[in-house]
Order: C-alpha cells, then structure tokens, then sequence
C-alpha cells in the first residue's frame, strides 16, 4: 500500500484557516485518490477550504512538520502511549468496576462489558483517536470539518470539566486514608477491627456495619443526614482538595513533556500493589465464594437491562469516549503516526486491568461473607464508597498492615493523578486551542501563558469542588457519579459523534438534499485516510461503525431512558429532599 505524507492527510480536513480556489483543492485530492480507484469521485465544494502543511521528510523517513505547525508533539512514541494508558486506566479500574460489578450481579456485569468493548468500545476509541491526530487540534476543533457540530466537542469539555471535579474528590479520600495509615503506625490501624463485630437491622434487610465502615463513614466523607450538610465544610476534606488541585496543576503547567514524565512511573507502579492484595486475598477463608460469584453468570441477572446500560456506560467511562480525552491526546501525534499498535495495547490492557480489579475486591467479600455467616450482596451496601471500604479492610488482614496500607493508598494517589491528567487535558486543550485562534485573528494581542491558563482552570475547579467537601458532599458526589458522568449523556455525544463523522466528514449535511445516496459515503473516506496512515485494510472496523455500533448506541440509549430513576444513598432519597413536605 502507497505511503502518504503529512501533508496530505491534514489538507483533507476542511478548516477555516486559509482559502484555496477549487482547482487546488482538485490536485490535492487526486493525489490522493490514486490508490484508491475503486472510490468515486468527489466534487469538492465551491466554498471550502483547507490547510496545506508542506512537510518534507528527513533521513528516517518521519515527515518535519512546517514552520506554520507550531503545535507541540510527543517526544517519542512511547510517551503518548504510557500517557494515555495510565489516564484511561486509573481509577475507573480500580474504583468504579468493582462497585458496578457487584451492583449488578459480578459475572452478569463483566461479560456484557467485555464483549462491548470488543465490538464497540475499540472501534469508537480508534474513531476519536484518528480525529484527534488528523486534524491536531483537541476536542472541538477536530470538528471543524463540521462546523455546525462543534457542540459535540463543547459538550464532550463539559463532561470532562465536572469528571475531574468528581475524579479530584476520590484522590482526597486516599490521601485521607494514607494520612491515617502514617498517623496510626505504632498501634493498630483505626480500622482493623473483626469483620461483623455489629449487626444492624434495617427493615428486612440485614446490613453487616464492620469497624472499616464505620471509619469511612464517620472519619472519611463524615456524612450528613440530609443535605443541611451542604453548610458545614469537613475540614480535612477541605485541606487534602487544596494539596490534590496544587499537585495536579504543578504536573500540569509545563505541558504534556513534563505530564508524559511522571505517567512513566504513575501508570506502572500500581500493577505491583494490585497483585499483592490479589494473592493475600486467595489466601482468606471463603475467597471462592466471592470468585464464584464474580465468575459464574446468573441468567436473571445477565438479562437485567440495568447490568448492560452500566457496562455500556462504563466501556465509555473507561476509554474515555465521549470526554474528548482522545482527541486532546491524539492531537499531539504527527499527522502520519501509526497508531494501531496503541490502539490494540491500551484497549486490551484496560479490559484485562478492570477484570483483574475484580479478581481483587470479590475474594475480600467473599472472606466478609463467611465471618458473617450472610450472603454476599449483605456483606456491605453497594455505592461508590464500596472501594474505600472491601480494600482497606483486605489491607488490615496483611502482614504488616501500615505498609501495605500506605503503599496503597499512595498507589490510589497515582491513579488519580493519571486519570486527572488526561481529563484536564482535555479542558486545557480546547481552552488554548480556541486562545490560539484569538491570537491569529489579532496578532498584536499579546499572548497569554499556559501558566496562567493552568491556574486559572485550577482556581475555577476548586471553588466547584468545595461543595463536595462539606458534609453533604457525598450526596452531591452521587449525583455526579449517577447523571453528568453516567451513560446517559455519553451515549448522547458517541451518537452524535458517529453520525458527524458517517454523514457529514468532508462534506455537509446540506449535500445530501442534493445528491442522495452521494458519490461518496463520507464515513468510507474516513475509513480510507485511517487505512492509508495504518498500512492495513480496516473492513472490520468499517462494519462495526455502520452497523455494531449504531445498534448498540441507540439500543442503550433506549434502555437508558426506560431505566433512568432517581438516585438514592442508603436510605436517603434526593426527590423527598426537594419536594415540598
């Protein structure tokens, strides 16, 4: 297969940039075509215009991007893959898949979310990449070939301005239990004590409140009855948002060279905890009862249409689809960069980390169980507080308990520093993106630092942030984990983004009043340009975008509406708070 310059990718995406009469618009495109016989002929627009980026290539062979691409790049290829693994897997693999996994039935939940990340997962994550290194702009200037659906990139900002507002309040509980862990050494940790040492019975349902339960609850988000909470600050939670947000914007204000540093060691050190708490938990007494039924399906359950709109929204969740996290990242790549390899490394690796997740959690419910003497779904309450209460208590059963808990929870911090990398890059890309276009449209302006940007944005996301830190702060942290971070409204973008992409890329939407079916399906040409940079024929991607996906999307996007219900935290419903008594 013919090999391509930069140049030649860049100058297909339609911008605004620089105008170009039709016929130079005709060359650049038959240059293109020449391998591509079987495609048809594209008449290209009266009115569109494009950006020629003459690139010549050195000695190796890589093309020199020109003087007018003043962008920033990887400094090699392994910085933009070691980023991007240990942002999409973070703490949504540690954290949030377990939770969801016993929430829904263990098995009943990992199967549906495995085979959507094979079929759809992995096809829209190569999708937002391309998009991403072929226009080298972020979330919403990659649109620009559609301008009128630059809301898909304001939306997908959106999502990951308030994702890092929720994600930043995760690393202040770790840094809260890593505090505690150095505080107690010398005695035992505070919350060691046996599993099952009080019974409380709740109505008909019997809730198993161990010691580590209790810790989380009273000394950890120190929760609230109600949302009367909202009007008292939990000091410590306070003072650990003020460390998180100054570590995050010291990794964050030189760029993505500095942030690529400190992923090299974030990413990779955490695998190491993980496996240790893997091996002490199949060690604990009842540990395959909680295997078997992480492992083993049940039938009503793998049918229940909440377990699949979950997994649906969690292989959303996980490879960062629909936050424009791929689009910020891939735009630093070089036009031409083969990004197939990354794509099939971190696709696979972030289904083997949430599966192993699983591994590490249920024998540690499965030991709860057993003490107890109840079922499984009895041992604790599931919520997004279920981490912070099944690891440290498998933590206190280890030899030497304060080790492995500071190793830990320091392990819980790289996690969300990863993961609060790539989901501020995003933000921090459309920001400066849409700064660079202030400053080419007026020159004499003078040029604001990313320094300054960084801190604005960091200012900003703490004054929000502040809300989750009082004592009705986890009721507003349920709201984010349920409707601005849940499957809903990343279904709505994916869609969307599909569509864009399958019916208006180099063209408009109008041409298809015109001229239906057209010369050309836009998608196909999509498809084409990804196989030309890939050096392989992409027909399975291809059919999962027109036809796995699109079902998919819409068929969750259904049950999501027929499912949607209020939330609920223990037995605290938000609708009985806002209804008049």
């Amino acid at each position: 297969m013919k090999s391509y310059s930069a140049s030649m990718f860049v100058s297909l995406l339609t911008t605004d940039q620089q105008q170009q009469t039709p016929l130079q618009q005709r060359i650049n495109f038959d240059d293109y075509s020449e391998s591509s016989r079987d495609i048809a002929e594209v008449e290209p627009e009266p009115n569109a215009t494009t950006i020629i980026v003459n690139n010549p290539s050195n000695s190796s062979g890589k093309p020199i991007l020109g003087e007018e691409d003043t962008r920033e790049t990887w400094s090699n290829n392994c910085d933009y893959l070691i980023t991007t693994l240990g942002g999409l897997i973070g703490l949504g693999s540690l954290y949030r898949f377990p939770y969801l996994a016993f929430q829904n039935g263990g098995a009943a939940f990992v199967i549906p979310y495995v085979l959507i990340c094979v079929l759809c997962g992995i096809p829209l994550l190569m999708m937002e990449t391309a998009l991403g290194q072929f226009s080298r702009k972020g979330p919403v200037g990659c649109w620009e070939f559609a301008p009128a659906m630059r809301g898909i990139g304001i939306a997908s900002v959106t999502i990951s301005f308030f994702g890092a507002l929720y994600y930043v309040m995760i690393m202040v509980w770790g840094g809260l239990y890593l505090y505690h862990s150095f505080a107690s050494i010398g005695c035992r940790l505070p919350w060691s004590d046996e599993v099952g040492d009080d019974a409380l019975q709740m109505n008909t349902t019997t809730s198993i409140i161990s010691s580590v339960e209790r810790f989380w609850n009273t000394s950890i988000i120190n929760v609230s009855d109600d949302f009367d909470g909202l009007s008292t600050f939990h000091w410590p939670s306070v003072v650990g948002l003020v460390v998180m947000w100054t570590i995050i914007y010291l990794c964050l204000w030189k760029g993505i060279k500095l942030t690529s540093r400190v992923a090299i060691f974030t990413a990779l050190f955490p695998y190491l905890p993980m496996i240790a708490l893997f091996i002490r938990g199949m060690t604990l007494d009842g540990a395959w009862s909680g295997l078997k039924y992480y492992l083993v399906p049940n039938g009503q359950a793998l049918l229940n249409k909440k377990a699949w709109i979950q997994a649906a929204g969690h292989v959303l969740w996980a490879y960062g689809i629909g936050w424009g996290i791929i689009p910020a990242l891939s735009s630093y790549n070089r036009p031409d960069y083969n990004f197939y390899r990354d794509i099939a490394v971190t696709g696979t690796t972030s289904i083997l980390t949430n599966v192993f997740s699983g591994f590490v959690v249920f024998p540690v419910l499965g030991f709860m169980s057993h003490k107890a003497n109840v079922s499984i779904e009895q041992v604790v309450s599931s919520g997004p507080g279920l981490a912070f209460i099944v690891y440290p208590k498998a933590i206190s059963l280890m030899p030497l308990p304060h080790f492995w808990a500071i190793t830990f929870f320091f392990m819980i911090f790289l996690l969300g520093i990863d993961s609060q990398f790539v989901t501020c890059e995003s933000v921090l890309t459309a920001t400066l993106d849409k700064l660079d276009q202030w400053y080419e449209r007026s020159p004499k302006r003078r040029k604001i630092r990313r320094e300054l940007v960084v801190a604005v944005y960091v200012l900003i996301s703490f004054s929000f942030g502040l809300l989750m830190t009082t004592r009705a702060g986890f009721y507003i942290f349920n709201i984010f984990d349920g409707y601005i971070c849940g499957a809903l409204p990343l279904l709505i973008i994916c869609i969307a983004q599909l569509t864009t992409v399958l019916f208006a890329y180099r063209t408009t939407f109008k041409s298809w009043f015109q001229k239906c079916p057209p010369p050309q399906w836009p998608g196909q040409t999509f498809i084409t340009h990804i196989s030309e940079v890939l050096k392989r024929r992409l027909t399975h991607i291809w059919l999962c975008w027109i036809i796995v996906v699109p079902i998919w999307l819409f068929s969750m996007l259904a049950i999501a509406f027929r499912t949607v219900s209020l939330i609920s935290s223990a037995e605290y419903r938000y609708l009985f708070y806002l209804l008049p008594p």
